[in-house]
């Protein structure tokens, strides 16, 4: 700014400037600060210390205030760290809450203190920092008594020019540009579950019940395609084939065996998970074929006929290692053909009104 124009605001809004800089100003807030977290990660501390250096107006209470702030950490299945804030008692009556992934606990703790600040503090995003009185934005000539007051001397003129020094009121401070958010805070401001493509295949010695007088062992062979979330709602699809069999059942008039050969469908929504253990809750159908024969008989004969059932089944996992899991799966279904078994006038069997189903087995997961 030239000392002419200097001088010609200094006259023309010589108390404006003044109240500009103080109606700035904003009231501070309170609020109580809860940090559940592991030891090794961060601390309250050190959260509040981060919100601090972005906010003077926030302070951190142990009681009394009307706002209350929970930050959680907690380690992430893919090794990350999952950051959940709530913010419970803000002026426009709803509580807020925000779930991220971050890298380490150190981008988490600077995330959540920058989402905390400018929740608590909007004014925050542009906050300007107490500058040194040598080097603010008020500048002194040689000689000032004065280099904090509000009044700054303009600079002298040529000697030449003859013309006398003049006050001139501070210019209005000029706002930052914004800086750069980081990471963690941008994957805030997305989907807040992150989701994480899974598949996996798996091999399992099986028990059926109901299709046949006594239980059936038999083989399963089983794939996975999933949606795992940190959250309920983690959709996943289990296609398998089973093989089970049952022979040498001596009933009257004869000895039986039966034979199922079919396919199941899990349409699984649930998933609960902790740690390394898993649980899926799904809906489940079984469709095949049940090969029934005789013999030790005068009319020996061999029967297919159509076998299926609609349920629902359990899914459940453990992890040997990065790659490596046992698989165990339970299911029950409505058997929606019963056909009856005899030999000559003598009925020995009619399929159960339910089947089960249970498999225990090894699986890996695919890249």
């Amino acid at each position: 700014m030239t000392p002419g124009l200097a001088l010609l605001v200094a006259l023309a809004l010589p108390s404006h400037a003044v109240v500009l800089a103080v109606e700035t100003e904003a009231p501070g807030t309170s609020a109580h600060l809860d940090v559940r977290v592991a030891p090794a990660c961060t601390s309250r501390g050190e959260v509040a210390a981060r919100v601090g250096s972005r906010s003077s107006r926030i302070h951190f209470v142990e009681s009394g205030a009307a706002l209350s702030v929970e930050a959680t950490f907690t380690d992430a299945p893919s090794g990350e760290v999952a950051v959940g804030l709530v913010v419970a008692g803000h002026p426009a009556g709803k509580a807020m809450s925000r779930r991220f992934i971050a890298r380490s606990c150190a981008e988490g703790a600077d995330a959540a203190a920058l989402i905390i600040a400018v929740t608590l503090d909007p004014t925050s995003a542009s906050e300007i920092r107490p500058a040194p009185a040598e080097s603010g934005s008020r500048a002194s000539s040689p000689g000032s008594s004065d280099s904090t007051g509000p009044v700054a001397k303009a600079p002298a003129p040529a000697a030449s020019s003859g013309a006398k020094q003049a006050e001139q009121a501070p210019e209005p401070a000029r706002l930052p540009a914004p800086t750069a958010a980081p990471a963690a805070v941008l994957a805030a401001q997305a989907p807040p579950v992150a989701t994480r493509r899974r598949a996996g295949l798996f091999l399992a010695g099986q028990m059926v019940f109901g299709p046949a007088p006594a239980v059936m062992p038999g083989v399963g062979l089983y794939a996975l395609a999933a949606l795992d979330r940190d959250a309920l709602w983690s959709p996943a699809v289990v296609l398998g084939a089973t093989h089970a069999w049952r022979s040498g059942l001596v009933e009257t008039g004869g000895t039986a065996a039966f034979t199922l050969e079919a396919a199941t469908l899990d349409a699984c929504a649930l998933r609960v998970h902790l740690s390394r253990l898993e649980g899926r809750a799904c809906a489940s159908t079984l469709v095949g074929r049940l090969l029934a024969s005789g013999s030790g008989t005068s009319n020996q004969a061999s029967v297919p006929r159509p076998f299926a059932t609609a349920g629902a089944s359990a899914v459940f996992s453990a992890g040997l290692g990065s790659r490596v899991e046992l698989s165990a799966r339970v299911g029950a279904g409505v058997t929606l053909v019963r056909d009856w078994y005899v030999f000559g006038p003598n009925l020995f069997h009619r399929a159960a009104r339910v089947t089960v189903d249970a498999s225990l087995g090894l699986g890996v997961r695919l890249p």
